[in-house]
């Protein structure tokens, strides 16, 4: 059986003891524990102990155990301490994450409800446990567990690895039935939850989440395009006509791909089935990977045209075109997660009795580009057009 890299999240020096029963248990039973104190603890020279920490659980976590005690830690830029930070970054990555909290703790969050502003120094470091604590219980979704000594999380962790290791073959059954199990290899851990459970709409939903996957891949990019961040030396255009003729071609690859994007959703119909018949799943995970594809392209297409060198006189009319792409950007972004919350809402709908079980749920897009910034654009582009006019008359004399 392959071993499994068990990080322990917690402030360290006033739970040192129970981070070291801890460590023991996980060796006990077989895996490899990961604690900042340990002599293999990865670390890389160049980064900071917190940069150390949050890459360990990046790159080497199977599991995370989070212990919190009455100690926030140091704060980080943020605003958060390395343990937040570490919870935060597990949550993102999808693995599976037990939280334990100290019993005095549970029992001091509801005074500190009721009156936050209080000084609680003679128990806490800082306040901002308090509010960790309060997300991880109430807001993150999460189970969580209290303790009071370390044998109580080594007995639950015990029971729950027993549970994941039983869920583990469950789920590994499934896939091997499922008649997906290439697909299964290629999505994320929530895309295949959807198509494990097989809920109501388990066919949309899947869409959706995988095509947020597959997008949250060019999540760089976006930065990239957003903030004007160009790592290549673009094309310099000093003559106006030179000018216009590489706008009107990247003018038709944006109208291109925009029309190319309709004509993908349009094949959504091709790909679904009606209820009680099942879909093509890898046909609506070709829908998930080509929309991604063809966001990636409007964002090159966005940063290719900022990284373009031109005279102060047509910096404007570059500007502005290299707006076109992001109506279509956010309409692809905003989409699955909109449809997701749809059927949320529709199922919530159905439970209270408002609507009847079953009900269609209508979900359409159509990509557009943003008629007042094309309309702007011509517009700039005539008075960069008057300018150029007018040098060569300059020129010539006339």
């Amino acid at each position: 059986m392959a071993k499994v890299n068990i990080f322990v999240s917690s402030t360290c020096f006033d739970l040192s003891q129970v981070r070291d029963d801890i460590r023991q248990c996980i060796l006990d039973i077989g895996h490899i524990p990961i604690l900042s104190e340990l002599k293999d603890f990865p670390v890389d020279t160049r980064l900071t102990n917190a940069e150390n920490c949050i890459n360990a659980v990046n790159n080497e976590a199977d599991i995370l155990v989070l212990i919190i005690g009455n100690r926030y830690g140091a704060v980080l830029e943020s605003g958060k301490s390395i343990t937040n930070t570490e919870f935060e970054v597990a949550v993102k990555k999808g693995i599976p994450i037990y939280t334990f909290a100290q019993k005095q703790m549970i029992n001091l969050l509801p005074v500190w409800e009721k009156n936050p502003d209080a000084d609680y120094s003679n128990v806490v470091d800082n306040n901002k446990v308090f509010e960790f604590l309060a997300y991880v219980r109430n807001k993150s979704g999460l189970w969580n567990f209290e303790y009071e000594k370390a044998q109580d999380i080594k007995e639950i962790l015990k029971s729950q690895l027993s549970i994941l290791f039983h869920d583990s073959l469950r789920i590994r059954r499934m896939i091997e039935t499922s008649g997906h199990k290439d697909l299964f290899g290629k999505i994320s851990s929530r895309a295949a939850d959807i198509l494990i459970r097989k809920d109501q709409y388990y066919e949309i939903r899947f869409l959706m989440q995988s095509m947020i996957d597959e997008i949250d891949k060019y999540r760089d990019l976006k930065n990239d395009y957003l903030y004007s961040i160009v790592l290549k030396p673009g094309q310099s255009i000093s003559d106006f006509s030179e000018l216009l003729s590489w706008l009107q071609n990247k003018l038709g690859q944006l109208e291109l791909f925009v029309a190319s994007l309709n004509r993908l959703f349009g094949t959504f119909d091709h790909f679904y089935a009606e209820p009680g018949v099942p879909s093509d799943l890898e046909g609506l995970y070709y829908i998930s990977r080509s929309c991604a594809k063809a966001y990636s392209s409007l964002l090159e297409l966005g940063i290719l045209t900022k990284s373009i060198i031109v005279p102060d006189e047509y910096k404007k009319l570059v500007s502005t075109f290299s707006e076109m792409p992001k109506d279509a950007i956010t309409q692809i972004e905003t989409f699955p997660v909109d449809s997701l919350r749809i059927i949320a809402e529709s199922e919530a709908k159905e439970k209270a009795g408002e609507i009847k079980s079953g009900t269609v749920i209508s979900l359409s897009l159509k990509i557009t580009i943003n008629d007042d910034v094309m309309k702007r654009f011509y517009e700039e582009m005539e008075l960069a057009n008057t300018i150029y006019v007018a040098k060569k008359k300059n020129e010539y004399g006339i």
